[in-house]
């Protein structure tokens, strides 16, 4: 199981470094209980073709990514957290409000 979230695919690097610009994408993650769960997300997303790298922070309960936009958009990179069981968003108002109503209940 571990081979899942930990390999490296050596040639997504190579594919991501010929191309050209890099963005960067800061997404609010929430439903994430630890850092397990955070370190699932990071390494999935490292195999994810265009993403060139991938942080995320169970503390901060915020993930970065490096992606390349000719290969990859910023909605394929928020709809493969959600597939992954997560809620994600680049709004922050929105997911602040989320936040609360959960701590609320």
């Amino acid at each position: 199981m571990s081979w899942f979230f930990f390999s490296k695919d050596k040639k997504k690097d190579e594919e991501n470094s010929q191309s050209g610009e890099f963005e960067k994408l800061e997404v609010n993650i929430s439903g994430m209980h630890c850092a397990g769960c955070a370190a699932g997300i990071e390494a999935t997303m490292k195999l994810m073709e265009g993403v060139k790298s991938a942080s995320v922070n169970f503390a901060t309960s915020k993930g970065e990514f490096v992606y390349d936009p000719s290969k990859v958009k910023k909605d394929d990179i928020i709809a493969k957290i959600k597939e992954l069981g997560y809620d994600a968003s680049i709004d922050l108002e929105s997911f602040e409000k989320k936040v609360r109503r959960v701590k609320q209940s």
